[in-house]
């Protein structure tokens, strides 16, 4: 059965403050029995769905659940009655190329650790890399102390003790978004996102004749750097969402 302090860990990400978390739950919790349908949209390998569907099952006893993946998501919410090239920035990566009923090419992603380029998880990994080896220039190090208390050997242990070191190095994402103007974080961020145009939107053949699309808090905030690229590259962004869950309410409950 789910429980209030799971729930609390599950929702703490996408709210800003506790009392605005507290009431969601509380929420939750009082009317699960009303709910009738769950949908789930998340990064998963298949052959797990039973391990997530059975306690949301147990949970919402009067609800369908159903597991979807998140690129699907990112396809409902911007899709507009014209193939997109469809793009995910967040705390990971994907891209696809999408007819509005179905995916016809899907860029390979080799996951957190080999791939993710341009993501949240990408960029903090390249923090912390300079930060350990001594690389970063003396006032972002004495920015970075004042902005976390984790120092080297934390963060190192933290990377190989969390349950998702994923998530907890897309973190650092933000101390280098709130720094953008320092010219280290500027370079990485410009490459960075050129290197996904380049890896992940150029792989498709005719990529130049589909609009652009892109999901998640990385491309929100980085959209500067997505727009300018795109246009050096002779291609249109037709629409960057940070989170596509009101598109996607649309979609499944107002008619």
């Amino acid at each position: 059965m789910l429980n209030k302090n799971y729930l609390n860990t599950v929702l703490s990400s996408y709210f800003n403050n506790n009392e605005k978390t507290t009431d969601v739950i509380d929420h939750i919790l009082n009317n699960r029995k009303k709910v009738e349908k769950v949908r789930l949209k998340r990064v998963i390998d298949k052959s797990k769905n039973v391990i997530i569907k059975e306690p949301l099952q147990s949970f919402f006893s009067n609800a369908e659940i159903i597991i979807r993946h998140d690129l699907e998501a990112a396809l409902k919410a911007t899709y507009k009655e014209s193939p997109i090239i469809s793009c995910i920035l967040g705390t990971g990566s994907n891209s696809c190329i999408f007819d509005g009923d179905n995916i016809i090419e899907n860029a390979p992603s080799l996951g957190y650790i080999a791939g993710d380029e341009a993501s949240g998880n990408f960029f903090g990994k390249q923090l912390i890399n300079l930060y350990v080896n001594n690389a970063l220039p003396r006032n972002i190090v004495e920015k970075f102390e004042n902005w976390t208390t984790e120092r080297k050997d934390e963060i190192i242990e933290n990377i190989y003790s969390v349950q998702r070191p994923n998530l907890y190095l897309a973190t650092f994402f933000r101390f280098m978004y709130e720094n953008k103007e320092e010219q280290i974080f500027d370079s990485i961020f410009r490459k960075g996102i050129q290197h996904f145009f380049d890896l992940h939107i150029k792989c498709f053949d005719n990529y130049k004749k589909y609009p652009l699309t892109f999901v998640g808090s990385v491309a929100y905030f980085l959209s500067d750097y997505i727009n300018k690229i795109a246009k050096k590259e002779g291609m249109q962004v037709q629409e960057i969402v940070q989170s596509p869950i009101k598109n996607l309410v649309k979609e499944h409950f107002i008619k």
